[in-house]
């Protein structure tokens, strides 16, 4: 019986967003760079291409639709800071003001690069450690499943990453990247 909340024919468009999401940043990341020269049809060309080539690997596809909630938060939280310094009185060309400053820029890039790394290499190892599930748990002939009861070696990426001791060597380590980067930089001044 099919009821108003049964999403799963979109299960079979999920491969849309992906091809639409290589598509269009390889040719908006071609148009910037012009590294092709000014040739926008060689840019869509090559953008398409590299978009097809996307769908050809369902480990890529997979990725992208893992991470795309993630940047969905990660964009949502930034509005959500933006607004709250913006109700405390700072306005639009003083929060831009700092982060394209100098002093502040460069940390606020290297925190924005950060999320994105671990972000995408979380997907990806979530991802690939299905696909290796998959593969040891399918038989020999690929026809039926073997069921195993998982262990506790069986323990994913994500549990691992948001284990407390994991969540305080991460922030140890990124405040001494930026101490680091910091205390480097005050010699430049």
């Amino acid at each position: 019986m099919a009821t108003p909340l049964d999403i799963g024919i979109l299960q079979n468009v999920a491969i849309i967003f992906p091809f639409l999401l290589v598509l269009v940043l390889t040719y908006a990341i071609f148009s910037t760079t012009k590294i092709f020269g000014d040739s926008q049809g060689l840019y869509a060309f090559l953008a398409f291409i590299l978009a097809v080539f996307t769908l050809f690997s369902p480990v890529a596809v997979k990725t992208i639709n893992r991470m795309a909630p993630w940047f969905v938060l990660l964009f949502i939280f930034s509005i959500f800071l933006l607004i709250s310094f913006q109700v405390f009185g700072v306005d639009n060309k003083k929060i831009a003001s700092i982060v394209t400053s100098k002093r502040h820029g460069n940390t606020f890039f290297y925190w924005v690069i950060s999320l994105v790394l671990i972000i995408a290499l979380g997907s990806l190892t979530s991802v690939l450690s299905e696909e290796r599930e998959l593969e040891k748990l399918s038989s020999p002939d690929g026809s039926t499943p073997i069921v195993e009861e998982p262990g506790e070696e069986d323990v994913g990426f994500f549990p691992t990453i948001f284990h407390p001791k994991v969540l305080g060597m991460i922030l140890i380590l990124m405040i001494a990247v930026f101490t680091i980067k910091n205390l480097a930089g005050a010699q430049e001044d």
